[in-house]
């Protein structure tokens, strides 16, 4: 009777450990599965939110520049012909038709930006003439890298906005790439009226890196010289949350 009980105990415990052991395969397995589910909605979530977050800054930037385009036309109008007007809002829609072209990018290349900076650049020309004037240093190794768009129009409009432009005071902004930054600078001549502001530009583009890449605009005012450092992007340096989105 010993015998037989111990014979079948040999024979229990074995399958017993195998059954237990293959139990706890299929539970570790299916919690894993339910864990890694769980990991990829919750990524996914995320970037939903970052695309929200990069959408909303984005929209934001397109009305502060006709907000701003529309003071500039106010000023067009009291001081200038009738016909100066007119010429400026057909330049202002040629740029503006760029900006909706440009479709809902969060990155975009700098040459790309460049073209609609340079476009905006010609319709100010038009109202300050030599007056402004922009040094441009963009060695055609950078054109390809990435950057927030209208980031640099943004801080071109910030220069022409805030400072005098005369012939006595010419503003001459620097733009300039190198070091994987693209570099604007202009020295410091701040109009003694205050001009109506949205209080958009700096911060947009401070929130747009922000949630796009680990690296940030750096922004330098000494007193002189007021300085604006934008990171030149690869696809490589955007952050995990943004990196699976569309752009």
């Amino acid at each position: 009777m010993n015998s037989s009980h111990t014979t079948q105990l040999k024979i229990l415990i074995p399958i017993i450990l195998i059954t237990i052991m293959t139990m706890a395969i299929y539970e570790a397995v299916y919690y894993y599965i339910r864990l890694k589910k769980s990991i990829k909605e919750e990524e996914q979530a995320k970037r939903v939110i970052v695309q929200t977050q990069l959408d909303a800054l984005r929209n934001q930037a397109q009305p502060h520049f006709l907000f701003n385009s529309l003071n500039t036309l106010r000023d067009i109008i009291d001081q200038n012909s009738k016909e100066d007007a007119k010429e400026f809002v057909d330049k202002l829609s040629d740029v503006y038709r760029f900006i909706l072209q440009s479709g809902n990018v969060n990155l975009t290349s700098l040459r790309e930006e460049l073209r609609f900076a340079k476009a905006y650049i010609h319709i100010q020309s038009e109202r300050f003439g030599d007056n402004l004037k922009l040094n441009w240093h963009i060695p055609k190794t950078a054109l390809d890298a990435m950057i927030a768009p209208m980031s640099l129009q943004l801080l071109l409009e910030n220069a022409i906005k805030h400072n005098v432009i005369s012939k006595r005071k010419p503003l001459v902004i620097h733009v300039e790439a190198k070091d994987h930054q693209l570099i604007v600078q202009n020295k410091i001549e701040l109009k003694s009226t205050k001009i109506p502001s949205t209080k958009v530009g700096l911060k947009n583009i401070q929130k747009r890196y922000a949630l796009i890449s680990n690296k940030s605009p750096e922004i330098k005012n000494d007193g002189n010289q007021f300085t604006v450092s934008l990171p030149l992007l690869k696809i490589t340096d955007q952050n995990k949350n943004y990196a699976s989105t569309d752009y």
